[in-house]
């Protein structure tokens, strides 16, 4: 009887055992394959901005890795709200992204005060890439170092001019900073918006602001094609390729620094195979020479996280 038993017991167990691997294996198998068509990455900034153009590095190099088509479209404005918005009403089965970063995570709970959604809520994909802002100014400008442009914003601070993408970005961040280590009060100056960094730095080239500058990726061209004047960057070290341009640090500004990530997102509940599909891949990207050369070329650095 207690032989019976005892088999009756193991047998038992087996058979829960097996029902649960099948049960897995079940799901595994029914579990979609990703991704199957087409993906539409939102892009809160305008095309030719530092966000857009570490987008399109990353999707270009995604398009031959998982063999569909990835479209990069531009939604800029509302401090980068409405383009979230769009991500996170979107289904979430991973084929509407969100080109994120900084400005539309980090930093937008602190500039903007109702948000109609909980920022923390998105489903977090991972990094891609770093990059600073550069201070800069047109050729033709008198100003020709940021002691200058410091003296020009204590002479008559209604009148200096800066650019500007609404609060949330880097762009902001670090101008406010700067001007604060100038003992200028920041409300009393006059950001001249845009809707992108490259907006900015045609404001800049033209010479409609005082003090102007971008990303780096958004500067780079113009800065490489003498379109404007760089006077200091706010990485902790000199650039590469542009070790000719100060940091802050150096020009007498240590406070004035940071530095500003590139990631993607997507919005709440997101399934977690999407997840690992995106983590996986860009930690591959973030590895890949070739996408590391494309990277350096719009001025940015490698720079992969979960």
């Amino acid at each position: 009887m207690n032989t019976l038993k005892g088999h009756l017991i193991v047998g038992l167990i087996i058979s829960m055992i097996l029902a649960v691997f099948l049960g897995v294996e079940r799901g595994q198998c029914q579990q979609p394959k990703y991704p199957s068509r087409a993906i539409d990455v939102i892009v809160p900034f305008a095309p030719g901005g530092s966000t857009d153009l570490t987008v399109r590095v990353a999707t270009n190099a995604l398009k031959k890795k998982w063999g569909v088509p990835i479209n990069v479209v531009n939604k800029p404005g509302g401090n980068t709200v409405p383009a979230s918005i769009e991500v996170y009403n979107a289904k979430p089965d991973g084929y509407t992204i969100l080109g994120d970063g900084t400005p539309s995570c980090s930093m937008l709970p602190a500039v903007v005060k109702k948000i109609p959604f909980e920022v923390m809520d998105r489903t977090f994909l991972g990094s891609i890439g770093i990059c600073p802002f550069v201070f800069s100014v047109a050729p033709s400008s008198p100003i020709k170092s940021i002691k200058d442009a410091e003296a020009e914003a204590k002479r008559n601070p209604d009148e200096f001019t800066w650019t500007s993408l609404g609060g949330a970005a880097l762009q902001d961040f670090s101008f406010r900073q700067l001007i604060r280590a100038f003992g200028v009060d920041v409300l009393k100056t006059k950001p001249v918006m845009s809707q992108g960094g490259s907006q900015s730095i045609v404001l800049t080239a033209g010479g409609n602001v005082k003090l102007g500058g971008s990303a780096l990726p958004s500067s780079i061209h113009a800065l490489k094609g003498n379109l404007v004047r760089g006077l200091a960057i706010t990485s902790k070290t000199r650039w590469p390729d542009f070790s000719e341009i100060p940091t802050t640090a150096e020009v007498g500004y240590p406070m004035v620094t940071a530095t500003e990530y590139k990631s993607f997102s997507s919005g709440p509940k997101t399934p977690s195979h999407v997840v690992e599909a995106w983590e996986k891949a860009l930690k591959e990207l973030a590895n890949d020479p070739e996408v590391i050369a494309q990277l350096k070329n719009v001025g940015m650095l490698p720079f992969y996280h979960d």
